[in-house]
């Protein structure tokens, strides 16, 4: 091999293992210094095995989509391992609530797992192709955060994990069809190619949200320290006594 090719590949695995690198930080943090925080690595490296079996189930697929499912799902996948090793802070700034710190969170953390993990100086197409996947990796987020919080209010008085599961799934359906209808609407009008694009890239972006996450909450039934994080990132918090009504007299 040249010595230019192996300074470029060297490059290229440098990177992508930045975000592992972030991910093993977090790990080092006080409050996850235990064997039972670190089992986040379980599902992390589920969600990379997913990803990369993308290339087999969508073998029918252009190149470029399997490349950009498996890097959104790999991104999903660094969202959640962060959110969960964060948890014991959640919701971290006060005033955004649980869905807006789950938000942001999740959006700082997939964002770079995506720039990283995508090989860049492969032409115009392809840039304006991995900046499209960007913005729709922000809609994925906002609508994974969205289905969650619901999933969380929905399960606030019976919590499980298989009820989240159902619910979770349940609520990605309703929010991306949300989501969808304005462009939908918009589509319909000029082009049904271009629907049916959309339809699909929302079944996709559904699919996807619900794979990255699904992982780590089945460690979450096993695992009672990250089933308590998922209760932290995912459940309203109970009101106090000093804000319930009180009984009349």
């Amino acid at each position: 091999m040249p010595l230019g090719d192996s300074a470029v590949l060297s490059a290229v695995f440098s990177r992508r293992a930045v975000p592992w690198l972030a991910i093993l930080a977090l790990c080092l943090l006080r409050s996850n210094r235990h064997w039972q925080a670190w089992l986040v690595w379980l599902p992390l490296l589920a969600v990379a095995g997913l990803a990369l079996g993308l290339e087999e189930g969508l073998s029918i697929a252009d190149s470029s989509a399997i490349e950009t499912a498996r890097l959104l799902v790999m991104a999903l996948g660094f969202g959640w391992a962060a959110t969960l090793l964060l948890a014991p802070w959640a919701p971290w700034p006060p005033k955004l609530g649980r869905w807006g710190s789950l938000l942001l969170v999740l959006g700082v953390f997939t964002l770079p797992g995506l720039a990283l993990g995508h090989d860049w100086g492969q032409g115009m197409s392809d840039e304006i192709m991995a900046l499209v996947c960007a913005v729709v990796l922000q809609f994925v987020v906002f609508a994974l955060a969205t289905a969650v919080s619901f999933a969380g209010w929905s399960v606030r008085r019976r919590f499980s994990i298989p009820k989240l599961v159902g619910w979770l799934f349940l609520w990605l359906i309703v929010v991306w069809v949300a989501l969808a209808i304005p462009c939908v609407a918009l589509t319909s009008f000029s082009n049904s190619e271009v629907m049916v694009a959309v339809l699909i890239l929302v079944a996709c972006c559904s699919l996807g949200s619900f794979v990255a996450t699904f992982p780590f909450l089945v460690l979450g039934t096993v695992n009672s320290t990250l089933r308590h994080r998922l209760q932290q990132v995912m459940l309203p918090p109970e009101p106090s006594a000093a804000a319930r009504p009180e009984p009349p007299n």
